[in-house]
């Protein structure tokens, strides 16, 4: 046998659901038809994630936990072809929206110039047909390459991100009914149940355990409530909301408000500034960690939140704007909004997902310091923030690192895990600002 016969195939075939919004962009920008300053990827008029994008995004993954598998199923660009074939993924139920972003003034906390941007989306729910082809050769170790695809298939039950704003919350996908048949052409009943297309009588099984996670990845998991309203200004407003006037609703998804990946990194990022300024650091050293727009991938992913409305009652609040010279009531500058109010506070309402890939200690620490902020209170999420809206309060949380589990409880208590090494983290970063090393 050469490393080149052909000794078997793998098959892995199931279905990619979107859990939150994906951007693939056309690269076309703004056009005659379509005013939007990037618009979804399609074939025709059907959103799809092409082939290409997924394939890079495993090549990625494997290559941080199974480096030596990389070259032999991906290929290179000089002794071996790639050994992936990965189909296009045609979308179906999918529905395209329209997100809005903006630029902040780091030191004025308003909107940066021109810094006000709109894009397409496809929403979250949609789902198309996942077909990923190995080809096996005599230069596989088949045993190798089974058991990089048992950590694939449960990387993608997990879930994986694609496209763009992935570190914002968007992209998230994960693989339902995944089925991985692995037919070997050394035995004669496999070949032919390939060329009858029959199953396979061999299948390869996901790992079990968070194939996803790595140890010095720094995971925080909680939960908050609403201590006041909350608004992420919709203005795309439709239906009896436009016949009554509302200039802006709550932002939803399907059915659900939510609380954006962007804003909440937006938040966070401006935060970790504040927390920089107060320690005496650097703020510019928060590129490495949060990424710039031209040249570094952040390395803090934060999720999009999802609240439930059934705890909530949308009111209709009306204003009016000021002259900041009289004092008196600008002519034709009544407008309504729409915020959402929840019921009961002690209720856990929304969840919030973030994590510092490869993170050192004093990052772990500047981590704590936002969860704390966030916690305590001292930071608002969404609009209207100088009326009161978007204040929250922490109820729970857990928070992995390095191996390791921590939960905290009612007003903060550590109630599994080591205190003293959390407060390690805040200690390293003071360290950090002092100048004692990046541990």
């Amino acid at each position: 046998m050469n490393d080149s016969q052909l000794i078997g195939k793998i098959l892995i075939t199931g279905r990619l659901c979107l859990k939150s919004p994906l951007l693939i962009g056309d690269g076309a920008g703004e056009t005659s038809t379509n005013f939007r300053d990037v618009h979804v990827l399609r074939a025709g008029d059907v959103p799809f994630i092409p082939g290409t994008s997924l394939c890079g995004v495993l090549r990625d993954w494997i290559e941080g936990v199974e480096p030596s598998a990389v070259k032999k199923i991906f290929g290179d660009a000089k002794d071996m072809q790639s050994s992936i074939q990965l189909d296009d993924i045609l979308l179906t139920d999918a529905k395209i929206i329209q997100r809005d972003g903006v630029r902040i003034d780091g030191l004025t906390g308003v909107v940066d110039g021109d810094g006000k941007y709109d894009y397409e989306v496809i929403e979250r729910g949609a789902s198309g047909d996942l077909r990923l082809l190995i080809n096996l050769r005599g230069c596989h170790a088949v045993e190798e390459v089974s058991s990089v695809v048992a950590r694939m298939l449960s990387k993608l039950t997990e879930g994986i991100r694609l496209g763009a704003l992935t570190t914002k919350g968007f992209g998230l996908v994960a693989a339902d009914d995944l089925r991985a048949s692995f037919y070997d052409f050394r035995d004669g009943a496999d070949v032919a149940a390939w060329l009858l297309n029959r199953p396979a009588a061999k299948m390869i099984q996901p790992t079990s355990g968070d194939a996803a996670l790595n140890e010095n990845d720094f995971v925080v998991d909680a939960e908050f409530s609403f201590k006041s309203s909350f608004i992420v200004r919709d203005y795309n407003v439709g239906g009896a909301d436009a016949d009554k006037n509302i200039s802006a609703v709550t932002l939803k998804s399907r059915k659900d408000f939510v609380i954006p990946g962007t804003s909440l990194k937006g938040v966070m990022r401006h935060r970790a500034e504040y927390i920089c300024v107060r320690l005496g650091l650097d703020k510019n050293f928060l590129m490495g960690l949060m990424g710039s727009a031209d040249k570094i991938k952040s390395r803090l992913i934060v999720a999009e939140s999802y609240v439930a409305p059934n705890n909530f009652s949308e009111v209709e609040h009306t204003r009016t704007k000021l002259d900041r010279f009289t004092g008196g009531t600008l002519q034709g500058t009544l407008f309504t909004t729409k915020p959402a109010y929840q019921k009961k506070s002690v209720v856990p309402s929304f969840k919030v997902h973030f994590e510092i890939r490869q993170a050192k200690d004093f990052e772990a620490g500047l981590a704590m310091f936002l969860l704390r902020d966030l916690w305590l209170g001292r930071v608002a999420i969404g609009g209207e923030k100088s009326i009161g809206r978007g204040a929250v309060a922490g109820l729970s949380a857990v928070i992995k690192f390095k191996s390791k589990t921590y939960k905290l409880g009612d007003g903060g208590k550590v109630i599994s895990g080591e205190r003293s090494e959390l407060e390690s983290f805040a200690a390293a970063l003071k360290n950090f600002s002092s100048g004692g090393g990046s541990k």
